[in-house]
């Protein structure tokens, strides 16, 4: 590695203590290309259905009911994640857009801000576990994972949690450090400080998503003790996170909420969110995601790119070095996890993004160590071979997300997009020069050559061409349209039988969903102020309620397209009540 960047992103070391730190300008750095790297489309990009709307909507209804304590979705409760994240998008909005609680930029930024605060974090954990330069690349390949880059432009829990159990994993390495190299008892004011961090952030992060943080910091403390099994069990690194003292303060921190909430629902969250959500995901399949084991493993390539082909590399490298107890320490973190939610029956793309970090600090680990000459194709022709067979893997995965990156402006909205064209002919010549510096044992230019080519790729995509998509984004046109379409000063939207959240979200809290048409010719009778969105299943009935009331409503306009959440085809009209309709009582 060039000594001029390894100075430049390694802390001044005249301390004691400081050889395992990154500089202020390299932090200063990665915070830039974080951002750069999150930031795109989190303003362009219409809201997303399902889950996204969801927690967007009920956190909206906190803004305008004032209620903190309850989650709510119009009339009926929401009890299937705590409040942590209400409570930041809440924040968030009251704070950057107080008078259009209907813009969904708002509330994903505690999103984008977790996702930074991951990349910060990974880039920490790397250079205690390893070196400065170490922490440096794993963090620009946190930064560059397409999986990362979604959860950081969605609002939803997934960011923040990662950022929970990165502040609590990076306590918990410190102490594991502390009692492997058998260091003298520190100041007292440093262990605590380094406990409170590991037992805030996990109360944080229950807050957030529940059991799903301790479960991930459960494993890897079961995974370090097992490591140890052949040795002298040494449980003096618990022993530094002063268990007893931190589980009450973790209590304390999610406590208070947990009793107003059970007893504001009789009970009906520990119910629904424990027994209908976390422990039915594990054991039942929920949301269309019961898969076999081996689906995690079967999608990294797509949710870790760029970079999977280097995770791929290392793998001899990591597991020759697994005795060394900081390979140790994030084997313990990855593989127990890893195991438990393949075996889950609900399988997700984004339920193993904890272990990403972990992932990528011993990718680069072994990048980064210039003595080691694992990486390379051997002489053998059986490493050769599949060093190639990796490699072409790689490549086609590139050239296909470009290309399909590149179709779907002309498959959606007849014509193609010439600057997507472009990132994707950017990202595929990325690749190449990835690899030619990669034989040549440049580490760094690699991985920052690869880095810019995903940055540009990603946010051509997001910021330009997924929000230009036609016929997918059925909620943000049918708003705009109504809009500028609606009778009175106040939009009031009903709908027969089309609930998707991001309608709900963006026409407002007051949108009235109706199980069929008759219905919603009703509603519009009595309420000619509003509009009617009717699908077409329901349109004959929404047309003979009003011919038995003796009127004929006036379409305003038609939708077609797929619904994105579950790629139904989908046909939308808009209608308006006739000008001469009187209020029916």
């Amino acid at each position: 590695m060039p000594n001029r960047l390894t100075r430049f992103i390694a802390a001044d070391a005249r301390h004691k203590g400081e050889q395992n730190r990154l500089s202020v300008p390299a932090l200063i750095l990665l915070t830039i290309f974080a951002f750069a790297s999150f930031a795109p489309g989190i303003a362009s990009l219409p809201p997303t259905d399902r889950d996204e709307s969801w927690f967007a909507q009920a956190s909206k209804q906190m803004v305008e009911s004032g209620n903190y304590v309850d989650i709510r979705l119009q009339d009926k409760p929401r009890y299937r994640k705590p409040v942590g994240i209400y409570w930041l998008q809440a924040a968030s909005v009251k704070l950057f857009s107080p008078d259009r609680l209907n813009e969904i930029w708002a509330y994903r930024l505690p999103s984008l801000a977790s996702a930074v605060l991951v990349v910060l974090l990974t880039a920490m954990l790397g250079a205690l576990l390893f070196t400065p330069l170490t922490g440096f690349i794993a963090a620009v390949m946190m930064a560059s994972s397409i999986a990362l880059n979604v959860e950081a432009r969605l609002a939803k829990t997934d960011a923040a949690l990662l950022a929970c159990a990165l502040a609590a994993q990076l306590a918990l390495a410190k102490a594991w450090i502390a009692a492997q190299a058998q260091l003298p008892q520190e100041k007292p004011f440093k262990t605590w400080g380094n406990a409170i961090l590991f037992w805030t952030a996990l109360g944080i992060g229950i807050l957030i998503k529940g059991p799903v943080i301790a479960l991930i910091v459960g494993l890897t403390i079961l995974g370090l003790y097992i490591s140890e099994c052949r040795k002298q069990k040494n449980s003096r690194w618990l022993r530094i996170l002063h268990p007893l003292p931190g589980l009450l303060w973790t209590s304390l921190i999610v406590a208070p909420w947990l009793i107003a909430i059970s007893w504001h629902s009789n009970g009906a969250f520990l119910e629904q969110a424990a027994a209908h959500d976390f422990l039915a995901k594990l054991w039942q399949g929920q949301d269309r995601g019961l898969m076999p084991p081996g689906l995690h493993l079967a999608i990294f390539p797509l949710m870790f790119f760029p970079f999977a082909l280097f995770a791929a590399l290392a793998a001899p490298g990591i597991w020759h070095y697994r005795k060394d107890p900081n390979f140790r320490f994030c084997l313990s973190w990855i593989l127990p996890v890893w195991i438990v939610f393949e075996l889950s029956m609900t399988k997700l793309p984004h339920y193993l993004l904890p272990v990403y970090p972990a992932i990528a600090i011993l990718t680069s680990a072994v990048l980064t160590d210039a003595t080691r000459g694992t990486l390379l194709p051997a002489p053998s022709k059986a490493q050769t071979f599949l060093f190639a067979l990796a490699t072409g893997i790689w490549l086609t995965l590139g050239a296909g997300i470009a290309l399909l990156a590149g179709w779907l402006p002309f498959a959606m909205n007849g014509t193609p997009n010439l600057w997507q064209g472009l990132a994707g002919a950017a990202l595929i010549i990325a690749q190449g020069a990835c690899l030619f510096f990669f034989l040549q044992r440049n580490i760094a230019a690699s991985v920052m050559s690869l880095a810019a080519g995903q940055l540009f790729f990603l946010t051509t995509l997001t910021a330009i061409t997924v929000p230009e998509l036609q016929h997918i984004w059925h909620s943000r046109d049918i708003v705009q349209t109504a809009q500028k379409a609606k009778p009175c000063a106040t939009l009031h939207l009903i709908s027969a039988t089309y609930n998707e959240p991001s309608l709900i979200f963006l026409a407002g809290t007051q949108t009235l969903i109706t199980p069929d048409g008759k219905r919603a010719a009703k509603n519009l009778m009595q309420n000619p102020c509003s509009l009617a969105l009717i699908d077409q299943d329901h349109r004959e009935s929404f047309e003979i309620g009003f011919a038995q009331l003796g009127q004929k409503p006036i379409l305003k306009a038609t939708f077609e397209g797929r619904n994105p959440a579950n790629g139904d085809r989908k046909i939308l009209s808009l209608y308006a009540a006739p000008p001469e309709t009187e209020t029916i009582k």
